[in-house]
């Protein structure tokens, strides 16, 4: 038995070694990634960054791309969760749609690594899907089984939300400020989804809850 104990804690400890370092090479290359942008960024850099051997990097990632993957659906995660805790639980199905649609455009516009991973990844980028698209349904279904959307097809209305919000994304990061444009673009979705013209402005343009973006999980 205690052979057995010391054993699990041992495998504890390489766990929450390869937790830690994981986790450094994540940071280390979105920081980088911050200051530089996307292209500039290599490897060798990276570990530099994390204080870790150029070999060490092989151990958790094959490629430069699915390093950038694993930032992107961390940071995906941070986001999500606080959608999660502080604005889904909405009453109004429908403000609850609107408002975090609006956050997203406004965390890509205050947080531009994380805006240009999202353009970069694209609508159908498989991290997007796995982390947000249930979110997305979720939150189009609640509208639905309220009588608050008109939606004939749930998976065409998540696919066409996906990709509205890159495109408007993109387009807010490459044109001059617009305080109002999150606000254009929940009003527009909101009617994609049935909402009439007078409602969704109103909708669009109510008091957002404030949100708390944590880590999340990194796996």
């Amino acid at each position: 038995m205690i052979y057995g104990e010391a054993m699990t804690k041992t495998e504890d400890r390489r766990t929450r070694r390869r937790e830690q370092t994981r986790t450094r090479l994540i940071d280390a290359a979105r920081a980088l990634m911050a200051e530089r942008g996307f292209t500039e960024v290599g490897i060798a850099e990276i570990t530099q960054a994390a204080d870790l051997g150029t070999g060490t990097f092989y151990n958790y990632f094959s490629s430069r791309d699915q390093l950038l993957a694993a930032v992107a659906e961390d940071s995906m995660e941070q986001i999500g969760g606080a959608l999660d805790r502080d604005v889904s639980g909405l009453q109004d199905p429908a403000e609850a749609f609107a408002s975090s649609l609006r956050h997203l455009v406004r965390h890509a516009l205050t947080d531009r690594v994380w805006g240009g991973f999202l353009v970069q990844m694209g609508a159908a980028h498989p991290v997007l899907l796995r982390v947000l698209g249930p979110r997305a349904r979720r939150d189009l279904l609640r509208g639905v089984e309220t009588g608050r959307f008109s939606i004939d097809d749930l998976d065409l209305a998540t696919t066409c939300t996906f990709g509205s919000l890159v495109a408007a994304i993109q387009l807010a990061m490459e044109s001059e400020p617009q305080d109002d444009r999150d606000q254009l673009f929940a009003r527009a979705m909101l009617r994609m989804v049935g909402v009439p013209a007078e409602e969704a402005t109103e909708v669009a343009a109510r008091a957002l809850p404030e949100i708390d973006v944590q880590p999340g999980p990194r796996t």
